[in-house]
């Protein structure tokens, strides 16, 4: 099986990860392949994946299963999402049933690395342009073959950049729930 770290953690552009091979035969080949093919991880990436690793097992709380918390950390970032994008009639998200996880056995409730957002407001044609009005990074829908009224959020940040998203996207929210109160349709 192979693993990395961005999914659990929400540092995909650490570009780290590991490999569990039984066969030993065909770890020593895959052994020899990485000597061969590339330099190793740099040293910077080895100690920010120690810190990530350190945090992550600090914060178990009392589950073994580091795939546990990601699934927790991202559910969490979902749910505040969906909470604050309820609040306006602007933007909505993506409808994510629950599924059935074979890692976990069980159906889980969805835990996105990215959630799809279209501007329902006939003046916000570009959803991309609207968000970033409100200096909120997104990725066009366009650049996926999509309608120019989505764009997609990475929820894959650190909490830092992710309660910053999450006070600007409320920001958009109050605004748009103050123009609403006075009448106004600015938004």
């Amino acid at each position: 099986m192979m693993f990395t770290v961005s999914k659990p953690s929400g540092h995909a552009g650490s570009r780290f990860g590991w490999a569990l091979i039984r066969d030993d035969e065909v770890a020593k080949r895959a052994l020899e392949y990485l000597r061969d093919s590339n330099m190793g991880a740099s040293r910077d990436t080895q100690l920010r994946m120690l810190g990530i690793f350190k945090f992550m097992l600090a914060n178990l709380r009392g589950k073994d299963d580091i795939f546990a918390f990601g699934h927790d950390v991202m559910r969490s970032r979902w749910l505040r999402l969906s909470a604050a994008v309820s609040r306006t009639r602007r933007i909505t998200l993506q409808k994510i049933a629950p599924q059935y996880c074979t890692y976990f056995g069980r159906v889980r409730e969805p835990s996105p690395a990215y959630a799809w957002v279209k501007c329902e407001m006939e003046e916000d044609e570009d959803c991309y342009e609207a968000l970033l009005k409100a200096n909120i990074i997104t990725r066009s829908g366009v650049q996926y073959e999509a309608s120019s009224r989505y764009t997609r959020i990475s929820l894959l940040k650190s909490d830092d950049d992710f309660d910053v998203l999450m006070e600007r996207l409320e920001d958009l929210v109050d605004a748009d729930k103050y123009d609403d109160s006075n009448g106004s349709s600015s938004m």
